[in-house]
């Protein structure tokens, strides 16, 4: 072999290898069947005012390479009133904003008057409320809150209830995998399952709180988590979820059993990818390729190179047009309160 040759065939195994973590599909290039559906990445943490722009950055080049819309994404953060202004003008008003309460696991930071004064006032649309696994914020042997549906938290819930605020996004426990392969997250199934089913106690207990539970409520990673999603859906109309992050666990569950999922309770289901900083054009390539790679998974059935994160091939679910409509906005614009005027819809 010619030492052209070699060097040719090097650079071919290479940029497979390159386009195998950073492109789009790893069998076929991925091209939208539905440019005209608006796309709302319902669950994202910018930054900044340069995270914001560079979101729009990211939309104009989704649309030149692969032809979807991502047309607005909810900003799970509070930078406060004059900083989300500012964001959202960078957006080009395709941005709105939540109140926070990042780990309460030490006492709320924040009170249910001030949450719902941010939401009636200053044009927040609901509440982000993270309740992880309590090891990642208490240390050792501190004193703190491990259940969400612990009793200091009661009156808290039941104010925004009684107000109709809305709980956009309630991250509850960590990734539980599958028997010999935990992954690297909540590896302990028993204190896996005491999360869950702490969280659905306060999904029962206020039945009149709409509450969107972030990541699939981590019910995602085992075929017999897919079974209690479905169980908490049959249950609990308030019960809601986005899909972000979750898609790098596809493969360890039953395609079928999810793609059916998805099908039945696809009233209930939200887009979202939890992305985060866009500092550079890098990272605007970067992270289009990503939403393009996610967008594949839901509508096509191709195998496809990697999810939002994470570098594991997944053969796409292959959505039909009813289905992708509901999930990418349909059921956003139900939810949110100020959306469809947001959006001109």
């Amino acid at each position: 072999m010619r030492v052209h040759q070699v060097f040719i065939l090097k650079t071919g195994v290479l940029l497979v290898a390159l386009s195998f973590v950073f492109s789009g599909p790893l069998y076929g290039q991925y091209r939208s069947k539905y440019p005209d559906i608006p796309i709302v990445d319902v669950h994202v943490h910018p930054g900044n005012v340069t995270d914001a722009a560079n979101f729009i950055k990211v939309s104009e080049k989704i649309k030149e390479n692969y032809g979807s819309n991502l047309a607005f994404w909810v900003a799970l953060s509070d930078p406060g009133k004059e900083n989300a202004e500012q964001m959202k003008m960078a957006a080009n008003g395709r941005m709105l904003f939540t109140a926070s309460q990042m780990s309460p696991h030490k006492g709320l930071t924040t009170t249910s008057d001030e949450v719902i004064a941010k939401v009636r006032d200053d044009g927040y649309i609901g509440l982000k409320f993270w309740f992880g696994p309590p090891y990642r914020v208490l240390k050792e042997d501190e004193e703190g809150i491990t259940r969400v549906d612990d009793p200091r938290y009661e009156e808290f819930f039941a104010a925004l209830e009684k107000a109709n605020i809305l709980i956009t996004s309630l991250h509850i426990a960590d990734p539980n995998q599958v028997y010999g392969n935990r992954g690297n997250w909540l590896k302990d199934p028993v204190y896996y399952w005491e999360q869950i089913r702490a969280f659905e106690n306060v999904v029962a207990k206020h039945p009149e709180m709409t509450i969107i539970a972030a990541h699939g409520a981590w019910l995602v990673c085992q075929d017999a988590q897919l079974d209690f999603l479905r169980y908490m859906f049959s249950t609990y109309p308030n019960f809601y979820v986005d899909i972000s992050a979750t898609c790098q666990y596809i493969p360890l569950v039953n395609r079928e059993n999810l793609r059916d999922l998805y099908m039945e309770y696809q009233d209930r289901l939200l887009f979202g990818t939890d992305g985060g900083r866009v500092g550079d054009d890098n990272m605007v390539n970067y992270i289009s390729g990503r939403y393009a790679n996610f967008f594949a998974i839901l509508e096509t059935n191709q195998v496809v190179s990697s999810g939002y994160f994470g570098n594991n091939p997944t053969k796409g679910l292959d959505l039909p047009r009813e289905v992708l409509e509901k999930v990418y906005y349909k059921n956003a614009l139900k939810l949110y309160p100020g959306l469809k005027e947001a959006m001109g819809l």
